[in-house]
């Protein structure tokens, strides 16, 4: 059984404006087809690959009892992931699956606001 229906609105954005701490933020939402699932991001451990500039992130799944009554309905989970004073200049952002057989989302560009 697919538990995501679709990956919406990822973006993400490593904030150069003066007088900022210099953070990189990732965001989206998971769109699911039932209730009961919850999502959240973590910065993969170990060897990532060898391309320094592509950070790669831990997307977490956790689907619903299957012993429970879900809904059969659409349900949109909000993700976000913050790291404070980031010196890498990271190009993009790929996403690993964890918890569930899902497709990632595709690879996003890291948007460097001056």
């Amino acid at each position: 059984m697919s538990g995501v229906h679709a990956y919406k609105d990822f973006y993400a954005s490593h904030d150069h404006m003066p007088g900022r701490n210099r953070a990189l933020r990732v965001t989206g939402t998971v769109v699911f087809t039932t209730g009961g699932w919850s999502c959240n991001l973590r910065r993969t451990e170990g060897n990532t690959g060898i391309n320094p500039r592509m950070l790669s992130l831990d997307l977490l799944l956790d689907p619903p009892d299957p012993a429970a009554g879900v809904p059969k309905v659409l349900t949109p989970c909000d993700i976000e992931w913050t790291e404070d004073e980031v010196s890498e200049e990271y190009n993009e952002v790929r996403f690993r699956v964890v918890g569930a057989e899902e497709e990632p989302p595709p690879v996003i560009p890291v948007e460097h606001p001056q």
